[in-house]
């Protein structure tokens, strides 16, 4: 399996960035390493539908929205 994010320290802070080409500008700390490894995968799957970096950014926080979403509708 490839490495799908990146780490960094900065400050005395973990910096996390997914590896992918599409979102390797994101920053995410260590307390979020899952959403970043999210936006790796999300890059993928969206590079593979022809989507752009402009979509993702745009639908990624609506996605985390939803997941988070502790309501009957999202279970």
């Amino acid at each position: 399996m490839e490495n799908v994010l990146n780490f960094k320290w900065r400050k005395g802070v973990k910096e996390v960035s997914p590896a992918h080409p599409m979102v390797q500008n994101w920053l995410f700390t260590e307390d979020t390493e899952a959403e970043a490894m999210l936006a790796h995968q999300m890059a993928v799957v969206a590079e593979k539908s022809g989507m752009t970096a402009n979509d993702l950014q745009h639908i990624f926080p609506a996605v985390l929205r939803m997941l988070k979403n502790d309501t009957a509708w999202s279970k």
